[in-house]
């Protein structure tokens, strides 16, 4: 479960004066570290007192760098499957697809998205008790004439590369060489991979009732709520909350907790879909080795999918090192995404069955939107 984690916005991109290196610092560690990285790990990262670390994420809250971590889940774990859609826009879709994505309340996100396919690309979940229901949904849509062709990668396992901010600059932006890039690429194909994805092929699900869903969604709300304040939401003792936030935590239902940082600067966000051969290992070690903050997601040991943003100074420069791993490539795409929307929660909690114990989309209704598009 991606969720708006598909819309991240740690990179921070060319000048800003609002913000001095100590700051950099202290957000290239909650990068690393996690959102609830205490002042005194921060401090110890950063080599800076703990107390001039709170009074600088402070600093950052109140002039609207830093927002309000969030909460990284992993619907997999209880049953939701993810899907990344990329839809080539038909001629009669131009005007009404978008209403019809944000009309489904399988899709979380979207964005306009130009490359292989002209048009959108969304972002949802499915019951991995019904797998055909986002093909069920792009069928309606072609048969309808809103979607021409579509591509459909399913997310078995996600993770992020934090960013390695040694290499920004307040005043220039990324001061990467990218000459070093390539030298290790070339390297990273002859030895072994030192980087590798720490992704699950087969999740295994995990017991889970209404009480952990309901606890979930609120710590998507908040991923701050004390477990007093969680208590008295849900309505249980705060010991109970206590176990219960520690299993989901434990068990990978939660992976962890992300800060937020707002973008800065003049940046375009990029997928790269791609198939990979022998190396794989050592193919994708070259990506985790970019200083970018990643967002990679697998849907098998040789399929990925890869998020990042790239200035456009530095966007050719890329494509030169994508040329030296194009040989272990067996086939790939590229997408740019414009103007993306987060239409609701990543997990639909108010469609958990809790007499059932299942998720239930509604297939039914999602169909009658997209006919009543083509009325």
């Amino acid at each position: 479960m991606t969720h708006s984690r598909f819309c991240f916005g740690s990179d921070l991109l060319t000048s800003n004066h609002s913000i001095d290196r100590k700051d950099l610092d202290i957000i290239g560690a909650l990068d690393e570290l996690g959102a609830k990285a205490s002042a005194k790990k921060l401090s110890e990262a950063v080599g800076i007192p703990a107390r001039t670390v709170r009074y600088r994420l402070s600093r950052l809250r109140r002039i609207g760098i830093l927002r309000a971590p969030e909460a990284i889940p992993y619907g997999r774990k209880i049953g939701l499957g993810e899907v990344f859609v990329a839809m080539d826009t038909s001629r009669k879709g131009t005007d009404l697809l978008r209403d019809v994505i944000e009309s489904i309340s399988s899709f979380y996100w979207s964005s306009e998205s130009y490359g292989k396919y002209n048009g959108y690309i969304a972002q949802g979940v499915y019951p991995l008790t019904s797998p055909s229901i986002t093909s069920t949904l792009l069928r309606a849509m072609q048969e309808a004439g809103l979607v021409s062709d579509y591509h459909v990668f399913d997310v078995v396992d996600y993770e992020y590369k934090h960013a390695d901010y040694r290499y920004f600059s307040i005043d220039s932006g990324w001061t990467w060489n990218w000459n070093q890039w390539y030298d290790q690429i070339e390297r990273n194909l002859n030895k072994p991979a030192r980087v590798s994805p720490n992704m699950e092929q087969n999740t295994r699900l995990v017991e889970f009732d209404s009480n952990d869903v309901f606890l979930l969604q609120q710590i998507m709300k908040d991923s701050e709520a004390t477990q007093k304040q969680l208590a008295d939401i849900l309505g249980l003792s705060e010991t109970i909350v206590n176990k219960r936030l520690n299993r989901l935590e434990k068990t990978g239902v939660i992976k962890g907790y992300r800060s937020v940082f707002t973008p800065i600067g003049n940046h375009g966000m990029i997928v790269l879909v791609l198939e990979l051969e022998e190396p794989v290992e050592r193919v994708l070690a070259s990506f985790y080795q970019l200083p970018f903050q990643l967002y990679i997601m697998m849907e098998s040991k040789t399929r990925y999918c890869i998020r990042f943003s790239l200035s456009s100074k530095d966007h050719k420069m890329f494509l030169r090192g994508f040329d030296l791993i194009r040989p272990h490539v067996v086939s790939y795409f590229f997408q740019t995404l414009h103007s993306s929307r987060t239409s609701r929660p990543p997990i639909p909690f108010d469609m958990f069955d809790e007499a059932s114990g299942n998720w239930e989309l509604p297939l039914e209704a999602s169909l009658q939107t997209i006919r009543n598009a083509n009325s």
